[in-house]
């Protein structure tokens, strides 16, 4: 690897720390940051050419979300399969005096599996700082795949249920894992992007197990456990990426461990031309020991969390994940085939099918807005969108009789609120939990951010079939009109807390919440980091 300085700032991670604390004593926020990468004034488009292994690789690890994101959707969207009803079924359906699914089961598949993802959520960022990000994605891998036996020998609801316990424990561990991992090696010009890859190939894993469940409904509704057998192909994929990925650098540069780190870095990067790896390292340096300072100036990593700064950060991190259970996706994405099913759509798992496409559609079409058109305009306008779309649906439901013609609009505005959704909280969600979060903290305010969204979805996951339901309260489409009053509601905190992120450093979006700047101005605020880059471009 050729190994050249192309800038006059220190290239040694010694000195550019020494100079990161001497800068730093009078406590200046409108400093100048005393380093800063090579690449830092570079275009998006020209930086993912120039790093594409690090692109690449980032890309890898998203096929981790293609694995839960198949794995963990089969039970919610299988439930309107036959073969499925006839062996799980425990109670009459009050209609039509045909064997059903307890609505109450329904509930506890879905509600579990957020409450065991609470409880690994709580541990897993001490597994995460003490052993590694790789250590969480083993973890990940193994509870997944422990879930996918439960499911191939389950002959009872009960053992369905654990089955669920065990996907909410892989569940659980994302945050600290997969998506912690990918925002540490991205570079903060594509970082938007690479991780929106993530809820990519979530999407493709769903779109995967709706093509599976409609060839199944066609050709042999009975022998369901087909699709559980598939689920080890995914497995498979992911194995590949998880044996190659090294540890992330930023972690080896928090347990001081700097040679590691930049083994790791060089084998993320590989050879880059002009790449000057001591003082790109440095600059990640730079990252933890300005977290870590700012931690220090309050204590233990905990006490450092539970300060107001820290914990509006959290509040923020998951305001995005979070309204994604307020603005329907309980509804629309965890029961999707059940819903269609009850609104007498003739074929919900076509319906299913035409979703989740255009859910993938709309997630491509994200890597151009999301760092374009930024987070805040496309969380706040996209939400307004969707909570009006959940009103219309809801209003169906007062429509009398579903017909043919009442199912097509019910599935078309389900795609128009699928793509809409692809196209902000999908990615952004995910974006959120690990980008608004301080560097050294990084791995605990995902997990409390995911934790506060898990708290929403075991209310919601439980409830939604309930409300669905004949055996429940029998609302229907009508619950539209539910979700839509929350969306709104939902959206007063947005306005007033959530910034703009895109294209901003680590180290700037400290300095942004240390100042304590407004939400609304984010965007328009110059930091430390820029006047820095401004001072080593003009000294060329």
């Amino acid at each position: 690897m050729e190994e050249k300085s192309a800038t006059q700032q220190p290239s040694t991670v010694t000195s550019a720390v020494s100079e990161i604390e001497d800068d730093n004593k009078d406590e200046n926020p409108h400093g100048v940051t005393p380093v800063t990468s090579a690449f830092a004034d570079w275009k998006r488009g020209p930086l993912v050419r120039k790093f594409w292994r690090l692109y690449l690789t980032g890309v890898m690890v998203c096929v981790g979300g293609m694995y839960i994101g198949y794995g963990n959707s089969v039970v919610g969207s299988i439930i309107a399969n036959r073969g499925f009803v006839q062996q799980f079924a425990t109670v009459t359906n009050p209609d039509t005096g045909e064997p059903d699914l307890d609505a109450h089961h329904l509930g506890l598949w879905n509600g579990l599996n957020f409450v065991a993802q609470i409880v690994v959520q709580m541990i897993s960022p001490f597994t995460a700082d003490r052993w590694g990000r790789k250590f969480n994605m083993w973890a990940f891998t193994f509870f997944l795949t422990l879930s996918i036996i439960f499911e191939i020998v389950a002959q009872e609801w009960i053992m369905i249920l654990w089955s669920r316990i065990l996907g909410g424990f892989a569940g659980g561990l994302l945050a600290t894992s997969i998506m912690t991992y990918m925002s540490e090696i991205s570079l903060p010009q594509f970082r938007g992007a690479l991780l929106g890859s993530f809820s990519l190939f979530f999407a493709l894993g769903q779109v995967f197990l709706a093509i599976g469940l409609k060839v199944l409904e066609d050709t042999d509704p009975f022998n369901f456990r087909n699709v559980f057998y598939s689920e080890f192909v995914f497995f498979g994929l992911w194995l590949v990426p998880l044996v190659y990925l090294p540890e992330s650098p930023a972690w080896y540069a928090a347990q001081d461990r700097d040679e590691d780190a930049k083994r790791s870095l060089r084998r993320l990067v590989g050879p880059v031309d002009g790449y000057d790896l001591d003082h790109e390292y440095a600059v990640v340096k730079f990252e933890v020991a300005q977290s870590a300072r700012l931690a220090r100036a309050r204590g233990s990593d905990w006490r450092a969390l539970a300060s107001p700064v820290n914990l509006k950060r959290i509040v923020i991190a998951t305001l995005p994940f979070t309204f994604q259970n307020f603005v329907g996706v309980p509804l629309i994405f965890g029961y999707t085939t059940y819903f269609l099913q009850l609104a007498n759509v003739a074929d919900p798992f076509l319906g299913n099918l035409m979703i989740q496409l255009i859910l993938v559609v709309g997630i491509v079409s994200a890597f151009y807005f999301i760092d374009i058109v930024g987070r805040r305009s496309l969380v706040i306008w996209s939400g307004a969108a969707m909570g009006a779309i959940c009103l219309v649906i809801g209003g169906l439901g007062f429509m009398g009789p579903n017909t043919t013609s009442s199912g097509i609009g019910l599935v078309t505005l389900c795609c128009v609120w699928a793509f809409v959704y692809a196209n902000s909280l999908a990615p952004i969600g995910w974006i959120s939990l690990v980008e608004v979060s301080s560097p050294l903290l990084r791995a605990k305010t995902a997990a409390v951010a995911a934790i506060i969204q898990s708290l929403s979805g075991v209310l919601f996951n439980y409830t939604v079939p309930l409300m669905l339901s004949n055996q429940g309260a029998n609302w229907g489409q009508r619950i539209g009109l539910f979700f839509g009053g929350i969306t709104f509601a939902y959206l007063v905190p947005v306005l007033f807390l959530f910034p703009e992120t895109k294209g901003r450093t680590y180290q700037e979006l400290d300095e942004l919440f240390e100042r304590r700047i407004p939400a609304w101005r984010f965007h328009e605020t110059k930091t430390a980091h820029q006047t820095g880059v401004e001072m080593r471009l003009g000294g060329h």
